[in-house]
C-alpha cells in the first residue's frame, strides 16, 4: 500500500469520524430542545392550574363557566381569560408537536383532547370570537378535533 493510499483511507475515516461526532451532537441536542419544551409545557399547564387552584373565587367560576351558568361581567372576564390562557398553552403544545419538538401523544395531556372548559355552553361563542388571534393551523385542527367547524 503506497502512502497516498494511506493518506487517502486515513482522510476517508477521518471524515466519517467527523460525520458520527457530528450525528452524535445533533442528537444531544434534539434531545435537549425536546427536554426544554417539555418542561416549558409542564409548566405553563402547572402555573393555569395553581392559578385556579390556588384563588377559590376564581374556582367557582371557573365551575359556573363549565357549567354553563349565568356569569357576571367580572366572572366573564375571569373564565374568558383562563380560557384564553388554556387556548394559549393548547395551541403552544400543538406548534411544538408540528415542529417536530414534542410527541403528539402531549397534545392530549396539555387539553386538545377537550378540556373541561372547552366543553362549556360559553366555549363556542367565545371561541367564534377569537379563533381569528390564533395560528391557522391550530384553528382547523382544533375545530376538527372539537367538532367546531
Amino acid at each position: 500500500m503506497s502512502a497516498k493510499m494511506i493518506r487517502e483511507a486515513l482522510a476517508a475515516l477521518g471524515v466519517i469520524l467527523s460525520m458520527l461526532f457530528v450525528g452524535l451532537e445533533l442528537r444531544q441536542n434534539t434531545l435537549a430542545v425536546r427536554a426544554t419544551a417539555l418542561n416549558d409545557l409542564a409548566s405553563a399547564s402547572r402555573d393555569w392550574l395553581l392559578a385556579i387552584s390556588s384563588n377559590p373565587e376564581l374556582t367557582a367560576t371557573m365551575v359556573r363557566w363549565v357549567e354553563g351558568a349565568e356569569l357576571s361581567p367580572t366572572e366573564t372576564l375571569a373564565a374568558r381569560s383562563q380560557v384564553l390562557a388554556l387556548l394559549r398553552n393548547t395551541e403552544n403544545v400543538f406548534l411544538q408537536v408540528q415542529a417536530g419538538a414534542v410527541d403528539e401523544s402531549a397534545l392530549i395531556s396539555y387539553g386538545f383532547g377537550g378540556a373541561l372548559p372547552f366543553r362549556s355552553p360559553h366555549f363556542p361563542p367565545f371561541w367564534a370570537q377569537r379563533r381569528d388571534i390564533f395560528h391557522p393551523d391550530f384553528v382547523a385542527a382544533f375545530e376538527a378535533a372539537r367538532g367546531l367547524d
